[in-house]
């Protein structure tokens, strides 16, 4: 996400209540879905890093990294560093969201180092906000550690394969291609929906590494945005890996002297 426009994917998406209901499961991914559910139930965690390339405007090419909390229904916190390149320099953004609190610093600097934008408006400062419905972890997220998106994926048929040795792990590569409605961006990440008049639909072409414990080690999806209309699309391509299942993860809320509601 462009930087610059943080403010709409943090508030002008309103997210589904709940899980977002394609065709019947096939249950092919069930034992991956399982695996994922007992961490969460576990309040375990794990760290992530991203890779994103493509897609229609706004959308920024970029690179992100950090960490998830869990809870019985899903990711609890987040907390996430980002980095993009934008028009006028790079795009350095950090956004922690503790259940429905949510705090984030953001930047743009040119090549000679100038600020562009900054929000909040003095650095090193925390912009706070509260039950952004862009922010909240959701059933519609593409992100493999999503049962929602694992769920969709199955409805279409998913095919499993000998994966290879990912970061020296045995793994078993499951893939296949989901078409949807409505494709978009939002702070969380990525989401799909079943919006028939959404400006962007199309398929998911996806690919997940899991090792012998079932859990994913990395996501991969090619996602294809296309016009109810017609016309020519748009490709964006996002890769995760993911690290440290159970590890240790601690997130914590800036210091209160450093929050301001300023945006």
């Amino acid at each position: 996400m462009s930087i610059a426009l943080v403010m709409a994917g943090l508030l002008s998406v309103a997210i589904p209540g709940g899980a977002v209901h394609a065709a019947p499961e096939s249950g092919s991914l069930d034992s991956v879905v399982k695996a994922i559910k007992k961490q969460f139930a576990e309040k375990s965690s794990v760290r992530f890093s991203v890779k994103r390339r493509g897609g229609p405007l706004p959308a920024m090419d970029m690179k992100a990294s950090g960490a998830y909390r869990f809870r019985a229904s899903g990711v609890y916190a987040a907390d996430t560093t980002e980095i993009s390149q934008e028009p006028d320099g790079t795009g350095r953004s950090r956004g922690i969201s503790i259940g429905r609190e949510f705090y984030s610093q953001a930047y743009v600097r040119s090549k000679e180092g100038k600020y562009v934008w900054k929000s909040p408006s003095t650095v090193g400062k925390w912009s706070y906000g509260r039950n952004l419905a862009g922010v909240i972890w959701g059933e519609d997220l593409i992100n493999g550690i999503n049962p929602g998106f694992l769920k969709l994926g199955a409805a279409y048929g998913a095919t499993s394969t000998d994966g290879g040795t990912f970061e020296g792990v045995k793994t078993t590569l499951y893939s296949g291609t989901a078409m949807v409605s409505q494709l978009g961006e939002r702070q969380a990440g990525m989401f799909f929906g079943t919006e028939e008049d959404a400006t962007w639909g199309g398929p998911i072409t996806w690919r997940l590494w899991v090792g012998p414990d079932d859990l994913p080690r990395r996501f991969h999806a090619v996602m294809r945005f296309t016009r109810p209309e017609g016309g020519d699309g748009e490709t964006m391509t996002m890769n995760i890996i993911y690290r440290g299942w159970g590890t240790p993860v601690k997130i914590t809320a800036p210091p209160q002297h450093l929050i301001t509601y300023d945006w």
